[in-house]
């Protein structure tokens, strides 16, 4: 049965014209790791990075999928070219392989939090004491370079949380809004913390595979995000996440 020039011309136009939709879907990997994602909340929250993530391509009006995987999951798909771009710490190996689209916030820290009583106002003065640190973190920190202090490796917060309320360290060591997620949901008031003291802060950033994005994409999410920071978005978010009584 032969076809009409003008339903060929229509069927390729629909056909390339669906492709086109598709290639221009940005593919995201976000980190299944709480608070930046969280599941089945108390108070309804999906999770810091996945709100980013959000808010990001609805301002810049670019159509993503976003899926949710390990740490692991997530960089071995970025490297097999599956997943376009992360919300994410500006690390060695992010500067590396990723383009830096536009930064997010210059201020995610990291902590120290102390056994009650126990006053530091410098990292130094941890010398001699026991610091709990969730193992295969903070490599190049100066939380794991500064001399003379017994580090205590844990398999996450919530041996360390059980370590200092334990009387068996002396201070914790963590990403703040994860630490802060695990005093929650350890039911940790800020009575039972002595000192709460940032270590270092480190920026977050939009990043991107190089040459997996256009650059008129890359353009809006950058332009959508500096908007977002400027105003004040990206902050009133983060705030979201950090229990009243520790802010």
């Amino acid at each position: 049965m032969k076809h009409s020039l003008s339903y060929v011309v229509s069927l390729i136009v629909t056909i390339f014209g669906a492709n086109a939709s598709t290639a221009d879907t940005v593919e995201f990997g976000t980190f299944d790791f709480a608070p930046y994602v969280l599941h089945d909340d108390p108070e309804g929250r999906h999770g810091l990075f996945l709100d980013i993530t959000t808010a990001i391509a609805d301002r810049a009006d670019v159509p993503i999928n976003n899926s949710v995987l390990p740490i692991a999951r997530v960089i071995k798909n970025m490297e097999r070219g599956l997943t376009d771009c992360v919300v994410a710490l500006e690390t060695p190996w992010t500067l590396e392989h990723l383009a830096q689209v536009s930064e997010i916030h210059d201020r995610l820290e990291i902590i120290i939090a102390t056994r009650p009583e126990f006053e530091i106002t410098q990292l130094s003065d941890l010398r001699g004491q026991r610091l709990a640190i969730p193992r295969g973190t903070f490599r190049g920190s100066p939380v794991m370079s500064e001399p003379e202090i017994e580090r205590v490796l844990t398999n996450g917060y919530e041996q360390s949380i059980d370590l200092l309320r334990a009387g068996r360290v002396d201070a914790i060591a963590g990403t703040a809004l994860s630490l802060y997620h695990s005093f929650t949901t350890e039911n940790v008031k800020r009575h039972d913390i002595g000192v709460v003291f940032p270590v270092e802060s480190n920026s977050l950033w939009l990043q991107c595979v190089k040459g997996q994005v256009s650059d008129d994409i890359l353009a809006k999410m950058d332009q959508a995000t500096s908007a977002l920071r400027d105003e004040g978005a990206i902050d009133a978010l983060l705030q979201r996440y950090i229990p009243p009584e520790f802010k």
